[in-house]
């Protein structure tokens, strides 16, 4: 067994049987986290008289302070931003001169030894420029301690020196800082070395902190990509005074790593705590810029997709291929792939998932092309490339969604496939015949048209009506007797009947009787979902009437602009409709912050988190992101605020509800070739835990119930009965969320069934699964049962006809 002390306080060197293994050092957070000490943390030592020369009297501080405050009363400037210099300066080892190289403004790569900035900085953070009270309390090991000594990582002559640890390929290295007094600690930026030839470039890690007193907490974890410019870990604020960087493994296999240096992120506080709004936990980093995720059902691991590379797009680009990263939950390890087999840039496709678990992929960057993701764990069959891998018509940012009769219905696109306004009319996939083919008679994509745009206020600037782009990201919903309902995001909304020999596209009326003075009705890019698949409960949030705000986005400061996002809420019922006849849509409760390019994630208690967006609907434009999420509950018909988080989550963000009842929320940016707006690239994604998950005060785990036994199989049979155990008794209203794919805020194939539970004595329950299959959707459910509200860990099911 690892003894976790004698790793932190015996000599440097150690032998490879000592160092902790890839799972020790990305293992995800514990059941019982806030028990959980990671690793022995550093004893505090005092202060030595060089510290302490360095500390100002608290008098002079205060003066100091006070100066700032008036200086920036006088000259008009925002205190906030005098304040937080005054607390960098005090704090940050004195306000002596520091000759550091320059923090990078984003993560970095080199091309032609031009730095490329690719990445997002910490938002609203500074770096510690004065690092002259800095002490490497710990590290691994050095090659060299005179040439490449630890203290390399954290010196004053930036990239130009470097610690290099010893080779030992296979074992761990980390470094242990003393930043000598708390911060509030935002990112760790890590730079590898120049000198070495970009060699011993950090990939799997982990970072953890301490304050002063207390436990070491794991922050950010994940693989970081082969960034010659630097990398960062950006996580939720925490007081921080120690700082651990562990390495499991470096880009090449090296068998040594090489840091040319080391940079830590403040902001001035912490967020402000929210009651019962949960908490944000640990920041997974990938080595790409996650834009498509799903979770696998067979293996529970989350799949991410960016384009034919990590940080960009570009449709000239041959050969098309996608680059893949997977994080498995039980183990923490994050893995990447290029997916060349199937010629497809799975960028901005149509998503579906299907009774198999298999994801459908249509169009995107390729317009035209078709290809499978298959859950199997065999690596020569998880990418499928069909012997008839086209689709009927060319498109990207369409609709999608699974049919239980087997078939694959897809409508609308733009951006990608050209045409302009033209109609992307509706398509079907067989499996019977693996192929696509139109809609006959046509489900026309004139039937989710949405309005031209028009900038605001009135301009007469040529070009400023524009009637492209207007049959993006619609909202389809399978519902019975064969048809799909549309619930937009235009102001029309639709019945798409597709029953063989009978298809038509019905109106079903206006989701708004008259649209408001805010919006033209439409909106673009809100999120929808059937939270209540039995009763056909459908909600639809946020959005803006336009994709774009500004007229000219390369020139926002001259250019004209179009309405912002609304905070708009509808509801439908269509478990009582007839297809075919006009659906009632209700006005609910707002949101209380406008926001279009949200994401919404159905939980376990039926409620609706609604996370990230902007309050300008600008594609890669984070200035007006949303950092509050909300809760919303149909039972009051309320939204409540949840805790804020710190990192930007807007266009090219998502959602997803993990089998342990959080929600992982990602991604953001991913911009054009050449460069554009690459400051808004997130290359991460965050934990969010519920309330439900939470003591009352938000500090600590509440105990969840447990499904035991065997007794719940993996299969069963639409209008069957599920034999459910559990470990004690629990609420008589379970749930069924089924497994689905996102990407650009659309998950069409997402819904969640509510189970009455009826008692059958001794903690052991049964529920009946709905008979219709176009309201039990046939593939694979995450089964949750609640004690008091608090969900357990999901069971995999997989329903069938």
């Amino acid at each position: 067994m690892f003894n976790l002390r004698r790793f932190f306080f015996e000599a440097v060197a150690r032998s490879e049987s000592d160092a902790p293994s890839d799972s020790e050092i990305l293992l995800p957070v514990s059941k019982d986290a806030e028990k959980t000490t990671w690793l022995q943390p550093p004893a505090p030592r005092a202060q030595t008289t060089r510290g302490k020369a360095r500390q100002l009297p608290f008098v002079i501080k205060a003066l100091f302070l006070t100066s700032f405050f008036a200086f920036a009363i006088f000259f008009g400037q925002p205190i906030a931003n005098f304040a937080a210099l005054a607390y960098n300066t005090v704090l940050h080892c004195g306000a002596r001169p520091h000759h550091h190289d320059a923090p990078l403004d984003g993560q970095q790569a080199i091309v032609d030894d031009t730095p490329v900035i690719v990445a997002a900085k910490p938002w609203g953070a500074t770096p510690i420029n004065d690092r002259s009270c800095w002490k490497v309390i710990e590290c691994s090991s050095t090659e060299d301690a005179s040439k490449f000594g630890c203290d390399k990582a954290i010196d004053k002559n930036g990239d130009t020196t470097e610690w290099k640890s010893e080779t030992k390929p296979g074992a761990a290295q980390w470094i242990t800082i003393d930043l000598g007094g708390e911060v509030t600690m935002h990112s760790l930026e890590v730079k590898p070395s120049k000198n070495l030839k970009w060699k011993g470039v950090v990939r799997k890690h982990r970072v953890d902190v301490r304050g002063a007193t207390g436990d070491w907490q794991p922050v950010a974890r994940g693989a970081w990509k082969d960034n010659r410019g630097g990398t960062r870990a950006i996580f939720e604020p925490r007081q921080a005074q120690f700082v651990r960087l562990w390495i499991a493994d470096t880009h090449g296999d090296t068998g040594f790593v090489a840091i040319s240096d080391i940079t830590v992120w403040t902001v001035p506080a912490l967020p402000v705590a929210v009651p019962n709004g949960g908490r944000w936990t640990d920041t997974l980093n990938f080595p790409l810029v996650p834009v498509t995720a799903w979770l696998n059902p067979k293996t529970g691991r989350l799949v991410t997709l960016a384009s034919f590379r990590d940080n960009q797009y570009d449709q000239r680009h041959t050969p098309k291929m996608t680059l893949l990263a997977e994080w498995d939950p039980a183990g923490g390890d994050i893995t990447q792939q290029i997916i060349d087999k199937t010629d497809h840039d799975v960028f901005c496709p149509g998503t579906s998932m299907d009774e198999k678990g298999q994801v459908f992929f249509t169009g995107g960057s390729s317009p035209d092309i078709f290809s499978i993701y298959n859950p199997d764990n065999d690596p020569d069959k998880v990418w499928v490339k069909p012997t008839n891998n086209k689709i009927a018509k060319q498109r990207g940012y369409q609709g999608q969604t699974y049919l239980p009769d087997g078939r694959t219905f897809m409508i609308g696109g733009t951006w990608s496939g050209g045409g302009g306004d033209e109609d992307k009319d509706g398509e079907i996939y067989d499996p019977k015949f693996r192929n696509w083919t139109m809609v006959d008679p046509k489900i026309p994509g004139d039937a989710i048209r949405m309005s031209k745009s028009q900038c605001l206020p009135e301009s007469k600037t040529a070009g400023c009506v524009k009637a492209e782009w207007r049959q993006h990201h619609p909202w389809l919903f399978a519902w019975k007797d064969g048809t799909v309902f549309h619930a937009g995001p235009s102001l029309k909304m639709n019945w798409f009947f597709l029953a063989k020999g009978s298809e038509k596209a019905v109106s079903a009326g206006l989701r708004q009787d008259a649209p408001d003075k805010s919006s033209s009705g439409d909106t673009v890019c809100g999120a929808a979902v059937m939270y209540d698949a039995v009763n056909g409960s459908i909600l639809t949030a946020g959005g803006a009437p336009n994709y774009h705000y500004w007229l000219n986005p390369k020139d926002m400061a001259k250019s004209e602009h179009r309405f912002p996002a609304t905070n708009n809420v509808f509801g439908m019922s269509i478990g009582n409709v007839t297809p075919g006849e006009e659906v009632k849509a209700k006005k609910l409760a707002p949101l209380k912050y406008a926001r279009t390019f949200a994401n919404a994630a159905i939980l376990p208690n039926g409620e609706v988190f609604v996370v990230g967006g902007q309050k300008q609907g600008e594609p890669f434009y984070d200035e007006t992101w949303v950092a509050t999420p909300e809760i919303y509950t149909p039972s009051r018909d309320t939204w409540r605020d949840a805790s804020p988080n710190s990192i930007p989550r807007g266009y090219h963000s998502w959602a997803m509800l993990l089998r342990d009842a959080t929600v992982l929320v990602g991604g953001g940016g991913l911009t054009t070739d050449p460069p554009d707006r690459e400051d808004t690239n997130h290359y991460d994604a965050q934990i969010y835990q519920p309330p439900y998950l939470l003591t009352s005060d938000g500090k600590n785990l509440v105990k969840r119930p447990k499904i035991t036994g065997d007794n719940v199989t993996s299969e069963h049979k639409l209008g069957t009965k599920i034999e459910i155990q559990t470990d004690v008794p629990v609420d008589l209203t379970a749930s069924l969320i089924r497994y689905s794919a996102v990407t650009h805020q659309l998950n069409n194939d997402l819904r969640r069934i509510p189970l009455t539970l009826v008692p059958q004595g001794d903690r052991k329950y049964t529920a009946e699964i709905p008979s219709d299959p176009w309201v039990a959707l046939p593939g694979y459910w995450m089964l949750f049962v609640l004690q008091n509200g608090v969900p357990s860990n999901a069971k995999t099911v997989r329903l069938f006809k």
